[in-house]
């Protein structure tokens, strides 16, 4: 296809709710974005990839506050079902933990 002919093609947009606004205002025709931006403008979607995101914590801060608040949070059911409620995301692996202990440093 000629991207001459798709409105918007040379067009760049720096988050996905602006790529969703130029598709509704029929400034572009098309764009790659996230479905939770396409339904809350209403929007058809067409999933192309699945992401994983993975959130790594250095063990020092591991019993901080803040920490121990937001794992709690991301494990709760309430906000499971809030994320998921945007649409698109996947919350069956959130909040799962991975423990990596490094490997002790050489001494050579």
């Amino acid at each position: 296809m000629d991207p001459a002919r798709i409105a918007g093609y040379e067009n760049e947009e720096y988050t996905h709710m602006s790529v969703a606004v130029a598709v509704l205002g029929r400034v572009a025709d098309v764009g790659l974005g996230i479905h939770a931006a396409a339904r809350a403008l209403d929007l058809d979607f067409i999933p192309v990839v699945t992401e994983r995101y993975d959130l790594v914590i250095p063990e020092e801060y591991m019993d901080t506050l803040p920490i121990k608040r937001l794992l709690e949070i991301i494990q709760s059911r309430e906000f499971k079902v809030r994320v998921e409620a945007l649409g698109g995301y996947h919350m069956e692996e959130t909040g799962n933990m991975i423990v990596i202990h490094p490997h002790p440093k050489s001494t050579h």
